[in-house]
């Protein structure tokens, strides 16, 4: 971390929501439901992690392929041997917060490679994309809303299962 005047601020992700139930309750034959409520509080020169990258349910087929997640639509598209089979998919968003006209660069650390719980199988995520150009400048307000998709190589009857991975974001604030 630096100051300005020839320095340079860096803020590397941080994931953080904050999670609570709402509760409504009535008389005798009453129903609870429970209804998640979130907030979000920011701090200058901050980046927090929205919701994840999400590729959602897939069928591997006899030939590999890839399912990319468009960052601005959030549009799941296939090739290869790979089926789409529900669910919704996501690019990851995240917000960052500083100086209205602060200029910044976002800049990503190694692709994921997703892995099989229970172990037996790995997947390459071969490319991260986002929703803007790597130096952007934030708004009047200080806000910038960042998106990343990517592209999912699928192996040819790739073992089912749940996989997971992480990747890393890094804004450099200037």
């Amino acid at each position: 971390m630096g100051t300005f005047g020839g320095h340079y601020w860096r803020r590397v992700v941080a994931a953080g929501t904050l999670a609570g139930a709402l509760a409504v309750g009535g008389g005798a034959h009453a129903a609870t439901q429970v209804g998640p409520t979130k907030a979000i509080t920011l701090r200058p020169l901050s980046i927090v992690k929205l919701r994840d990258l999400e590729f959602g349910r897939l069928i591997a087929g006899a030939t590999a392929g890839t399912v990319v997640i468009n960052p601005v639509t959030d549009a799941r598209a296939t090739t290869g041997g790979v089926t789409a089979a529900g669910s919704a998919p996501l690019a990851a968003q995240f917000y960052t917060y500083g100086t209205a006209n602060l200029v910044m660069q976002v800049t990503r650390g190694p692709l994921p490679v997703l892995s099989r719980a229970g172990g037996g199988a790995t997947m390459n995520v071969t490319q991260l994309t986002l929703n803007g150009p790597i130096t952007r400048v934030l708004n009047a307000a200080g806000l910038i809303d960042l998106r990343v998709g990517g592209t999912l190589a699928v192996g040819a009857n790739q073992l089912s299962g749940s996989y997971s991975g992480s990747f890393n974001i890094t804004v450099t604030y200037f």
